[in-house]
């Protein structure tokens, strides 16, 4: 990888992973603005692709077979104007196969999060469930809105989550959407919840992680069967683990373990070739 980076947001198509911002760490210790891709289907390196308008953390992307695209979550130092927050309550959106920069791509609406999003999509939207950071707060959220591909319009709201959520994972098929929930503030939980992507309304319960988790920020993986996250705390301030855990998106039922990264860690991105937002 080009820059090293955690709380990066991901998105993909059958041949593109995209790797918007994220934080560098040490020495640096700052926020990039730089995407980054790698070709799925082949080994090789990661190599610089795109930037964003500003630097950022704790973004979330959605894709499908033509478009990348992220909520903006915390841009700083150089995101104009600056919210007391710094959270930047935008999209952006990449061509997958096209070496242009980002282009805008509409207003998240009031209310909903920018930052620390789960996500799941179709090929024709994008849903993005829970998050921290919205125009009126910081604090967490439980909203689910979606924004459609095609257009640079307004995202519009969907549903809402049973608890306010951050930094959970969303695994996907092309007709239903499984969260798992992870940090509420003040703890951490083992639920995981899901929608029908075709209807709006709540949210109905799925089963539960093996533990409860945390940490994840949408570092997980789906195809149209089988969804794949990293199971990344078990407390705030806890050792980070490399535990892996599956489930099967069409049945409801318990997380099983799938196995392991190759190291601890937290706060990565995941994404796959074969999501529900890709056309069969």
């Amino acid at each position: 990888m080009n820059y090293g980076t955690s709380m990066a947001g991901g998105a993909s198509n059958n041949v593109r992973g995209a790797i918007a911002g994220g934080f560098t760490g040490a020495p640096a210790n700052g926020r990039i603005s730089t995407v980054q891709a790698l070709n799925i289907p082949t080994n090789g390196d990661i190599f610089k692709f795109k930037g964003l308008q500003f630097n950022c953390q704790q973004l979330s992307g959605v894709g499908n077979d033509t478009r990348g695209v992220y909520a903006l979550g915390y841009a700083y130092p150089n995101m104009s104007p600056v919210s007391s927050n710094s959270i930047n309550m935008h999209y952006d959106m990449i061509e997958f196969m096209s070496d242009a920069n980002r282009t805008d791509f509409g207003d998240i609406i009031p209310g909903a999060a920018s930052r620390d999003l789960a996500t799941v999509e179709t090929p024709i939207r994008g849903y993005f469930a829970g998050g921290e950071g919205t125009d009126q707060s910081p604090a967490n959220n439980k909203n689910i809105t979606i924004k459609g591909f095609a257009n640079n319009s307004e995202s519009l709201n969907f549903g809402e989550l049973s608890v306010l959520s951050q930094r959970g994972s969303g695994l996907g098929s092309a007709t239903r959407g499984v969260f798992v929930i992870g940090d509420t503030i003040p703890a951490f939980v083992n639920t995981m919840e899901y929608i029908t992507l075709t209807t709006t309304g709540e949210t109905t319960d799925f089963g539960d992680t093996t533990s409860v988790t945390g940490h994840s920020n949408n570092n997980s993986a789906s195809n149209t069967i089988r969804g794949v996250y990293h199971h990344a705390r078990t407390a705030d301030g806890g050792a980070e683990l490399n535990t892996l855990e599956f489930i099967t998106i069409a049945t409801t039922g318990n997380a099983v373990d799938f196995g392991d990264l190759n190291y601890v860690t937290r706060d990565g991105v995941g994404f796959s070739d074969s999501h529900g937002g890709l056309t069969k």
